[in-house]
């Protein structure tokens, strides 16, 4: 199984949405595939997942594929372990035709988890 059928395996939902705001909540089983590997007896969310994430939350909020174009800045401050509520906040600061910019930030229990900021590009734009 793919991080993307990992994803959309998990219960999420999408809290707020305007035209630059989303809120998601994620709840991560321990059974998931990436927890199998990272690491055994102490699973932790990989950051790289974070990222897909934030990606797949932008994917459902605006109905369109995105490819990461690059990853500007990220700061993982906390673990995240499974079995706990995770919540994103995507701030958008910028999007036109086929590029989106922005920023997020990840919670758990209140506590910034890590910050991402983004740049992504639309795809099947015709």
């Amino acid at each position: 199984m793919g991080c993307y059928q990992d994803l959309e395996n998990s219960e999420i939902s999408i809290l707020k949405e305007n035209d630059r705001q989303i809120m998601a909540t994620f709840l991560f089983k321990k059974s998931l595939e990436f927890f199998k590997g990272h690491f055994p007896g102490n699973p932790i969310l990989p950051g790289i997942f974070q990222i897909e994430m934030v990606k797949y939350i932008l994917e459902k909020s605006l109905n369109t594929p995105l490819s990461l174009q690059s990853v500007k800045k990220t700061k993982f401050s906390n673990l995240i372990h499974p079995d706990t509520i995770v919540k994103v906040e995507i701030i958008i600061n910028r999007v036109e035709k086929t590029f989106v910019d922005i920023k997020a930030i990840v919670r758990i229990k209140n506590v910034i988890a890590g910050k991402i900021n983004l740049n992504l590009t639309k795809q099947n734009i015709k």
